[in-house]
């Protein structure tokens, strides 16, 4: 992970996302890490079906996939878990860079 994601993450405890490769054509995906309040991080993987960021509309939770992956102690797991996602770690960054919808 770049040092700037780090302490993204760290610093002012915001979240950083990448694209992945989704489950099905009819989607976009995404990972995810974000800090907790007990100084963990939690990451996450979210699904959404194409139409729905193609043509910038509304959606609500139902339409959402989400699966929680892993919540780990250190930055450094981080990239050890969104590796086994099949994303390079050196990909994550601010969610408006990879247009992470949430």
């Amino acid at each position: 992970m770049r040092t700037e994601v780090a302490n993204r993450l760290v610093m002012t405890r915001a979240m950083v996302s990448a694209r992945r490769q989704p489950s099905t054509l009819n989607s976009y995906a995404w990972v995810w890490a974000f800090p907790l309040k007990d100084g963990k991080f939690r990451v996450s993987t979210v699904e959404i079906p194409k139409p729905f960021v193609d043509e910038d509309a509304c959606f609500g939770e139902e339409d959402i996939e989400r699966v929680h992956v892993a919540t780990v102690e250190t930055v450094e797991e981080i990239d050890t878990v969104v590796r086994e996602l099949g994303v390079d770690p050196e990909t994550l960054d601010a969610p408006w860079k990879d247009d992470f919808p949430l």
